[in-house]
């Protein structure tokens, strides 16, 4: 049985009107413990939607989401409130999501108090000593407020709030998007580290392509709300079958100067997010693309035992 667990969910937002934004179409996927499943897409690809409805912040419009076995949208007020504290998330922008107006032990004591009441203030305040230590913080930083510390140390202290009660999985949404690229090493290195001892989950969210070969071990294409590709990372990586991934992996400078990408090049704009597509959501830009395939519904379809397409004639290369 898989940590997490979601299936045929789709998410549409009423605009007004006839007006509707359909955000996710029919996505499955599940994350075990200990295991990094990474979504990536380019902006408007439905990512975020995924992980907040994952955590039930927002409620999806069809589908089931289950969370060791439980069905999370059945789960009455009550119930869902316990819960809240085996799934936590980690925000892009570390500043944002702190209080100004909180010492950074009482940020991080805050998800105890909440979710472990009966907890003394002692022992709270031990475990909070532990985690800041955890997470590669000065013990004096304590008593700081999120603006007297640099972006590493409140995104540290973002990580801390959300392991202190010891979740089982953790939505991290572009966690190290806004640092600069040695403190991003640093993250990486430390969420790697805390998932190594602690057996967590991690649905990563993100659009930087080497951050993401770097971390996971599977990953989910995702464009115009749909997953195109799905699979083990480094199989992905190596041979993209999907135009779209293919696509994504050619627009990223590889790391190696030697390595080689298959070509790929996209044309013309996405869809309006408002329009419901019924063939496949890459037409009219994708680079080997045919009139069937704006006539046919194109869904995820096994490509070997580990991996998924949603392409009619998957691994064409781009051109």
């Amino acid at each position: 049985m898989s940590l997490l667990e979601l299936a045929n969910v789709s998410k549409e937002f009423d605009l007004g009107g006839s007006t509707r934004v359909y955000a996710l179409d029919d996505v499955s996927l599940s994350v075990d413990a200990g295991e990094t499943v990474a979504i990536i897409g380019e902006s408007g690809s439905g990512k975020s939607t995924l992980g907040r409805l994952a955590l039930r912040l927002i409620e999806p419009t069809r589908g089931s989401v289950r969370f060791e076995g439980r069905d999370v949208l059945a789960l009455p007020p009550a119930e869902l409130r316990k819960l809240r504290a085996k799934l936590q998330i980690i925000f892009q922008e570390p500043f944002e999501s702190l209080n100004p107006r909180m010492r950074v032990a009482d940020i991080i004591g805050e998800p105890l108090a909440i979710h472990r009441p009966g907890t003394s203030a002692q022992d709270r305040r031990a475990r909070v000593d532990r985690v800041i230590e955890q997470v590669g913080l000065a013990p004096d930083m304590a008593r700081r407020y999120p603006g007297e510390l640099s972006g590493g140390q409140q995104q540290r202290v973002g990580i801390a709030r959300a392991v202190v009660t010891e979740p089982s999985l953790i939505v991290l949404d572009e966690p190290t998007s806004s640092l600069d690229l040695s403190v991003r090493a640093q993250i990486l290195q430390l969420l790697a580290d805390l998932q190594a001892e602690l057996g967590m989950g991690y649905l990563f969210i993100s659009h930087d392509i080497h951050t993401v070969r770097y971390v996971s071990d599977r990953i989910v294409v995702m464009y115009r709300g749909r997953v195109v590709e799905t699979g083990p990372s480094e199989r992905v990586f190596a041979d993209p079958r999907h135009p779209y991934t293919q696509a994504l992996l050619a627009a990223a400078l590889p790391v190696d100067p030697d390595e080689e990408m298959p070509p790929a090049r996209l044309v013309g704009d996405p869809a309006s997010p408002t329009t419901l597509v019924r063939g496949c959501v890459l037409y009219g830009r994708c680079p080997v693309g045919e009139d069937r395939c704006a006539q046919t519904e194109v869904r995820l379809t096994p490509l070997d035992a580990n991996r998924e397409v949603a392409c009619i004639k998957p691994g064409a290369p781009g051109s």
